[in-house]
């Protein structure tokens, strides 16, 4: 399994999430800081193996989103917004993520979510380390 950030900021909840992805097995960790980057990344992951935690830091970051849509078609894709504001929410469910979720939530929200997808993922092969 293969689980893809994308953020340009370092956030306080990306640690937590990397612990969580850390005590799970078989997990590769992808990190994209840039656009190229993501695009780059995003080209090395199957259908069905991946999990994509975008990270909307304002409207650029949506509209690349938006423009980056049919890569997620059997792509598993999480939506982080970083600030509270709503006036982006009906853009993102357009996208049909697994989950949409953001600053406005509580900090273990977001690690428990991508544990649970990737559990579901992986199904029987799922191991847990500590």
């Amino acid at each position: 399994m293969k689980v893809l950030i994308y953020n340009r900021q370092d956030w306080d909840i990306i640690g937590r999430l990397q612990q969580t992805l850390k005590a799970m097995g078989n997990i590769r960790l992808l990190h994209a800081r840039d656009r190229k980057g993501f695009k780059h990344a995003l080209s090395s992951c199957f259908a069905g193996e991946t999990l994509v935690v975008f990270f909307v830091e304002g409207k650029k970051d949506m509209v690349f989103l938006e423009s980056e849509e049919m890569e997620f078609m059997d792509i598993k894709l999480i939506i982080y917004f970083t600030d509270k504001k709503t006036d982006l929410f009906a853009r993102a469910y357009k996208l049909y993520p697994r989950v949409v979720t953001g600053a406005f939530d509580s900090d273990a929200f977001l690690p428990a979510a991508v544990r649970g997808i990737l559990l579901n993922l992986m199904g029987p092969r799922a191991t847990l380390n500590g």
